[in-house]
């Protein structure tokens, strides 16, 4: 899964989505079910991370494919261009996404029992299923990296604001005694709004030229 293992590097955040991905690629020739049942696990976590950073409500109960268009529909808000092309594909990407999920759930390697004489799904629509989820995936997770704009009821994660870190860090020298400690994190940790209102302070300045 590169693409979506790509910008997974590049947001520290989505870390906990590399054992999806690590179980994907290490059973689509010897557990084709499991594959595709943790695909859609993948999909679905990415989906539900994105909605809750950008803080727009989705419905628990909500269908796999309602999840993935009100996911795309989100990240394209700010476009400007081609919005009714856009809207489109993510009807189009949602109905792929609704079938991979009915092949879970007939197939599913955990979350739906079997009877023994059911047909089992095979290592090549596993790997289909495979491609398929890395190309929404990834592409979910590329526009949410290079289009983010984030706001002020936007979930923020330290983890993932590097460069921003190191500046305060360097700004906001903080010592005990001998030992120098990250003043960036600290405020993270003490006062998390204190530490988002700086954060999109330093998005802005950059975003206009300025010095921080």
């Amino acid at each position: 899964m590169l693409w979506i293992k790509e910008y997974i590097s590049k947001m520290p955040s989505f870390n906990t989505f590399n054992r999806h991905v690590s179980t994907i690629e290490e059973s689509v020739e010897m557990n084709p079910a499991l594959c595709i049942d943790t695909c859609k696990s993948l999909v679905e976590g990415i989906c539900k991370t994105i909605l809750t950073n950008k803080n727009t409500n989705y419905s628990q109960d909500a269908k796999f494919q309602v999840l993935v268009k009100q996911t795309v529909e989100a990240l394209m808000l700010s476009v400007e261009s081609h919005k009714e092309r856009y809207s489109e594909l993510a009807r189009r990407i949602s109905s792929v996404m609704q079938e991979i999920s009915e092949i879970r759930n007939k197939s599913g390697f955990a979350s739906h029992g079997q009877d023994i004489k059911s047909v089992s799904v095979n290592s090549s629509l596993a790997l289909f299923t495979y491609k398929i989820s890395d190309a929404i995936g990834g592409f979910m997770l590329h526009y949410y990296f290079a289009h983010n704009q984030p706001k002020s009821n936007n979930r923020i994660h330290y983890e993932d604001c590097q460069q921003f870190n190191e500046q305060f860090d360097e700004l906001n020298p903080m010592t005990v005694g001998e030992l120098v400690l990250s003043s960036s994190e600290a405020l993270y940790s003490q006062d998390y709004e204190a530490y988002k209102e700086e954060y999109l302070y330093y998005l802005e300045c950059r975003q206009n030229g300025n010095d921080y």
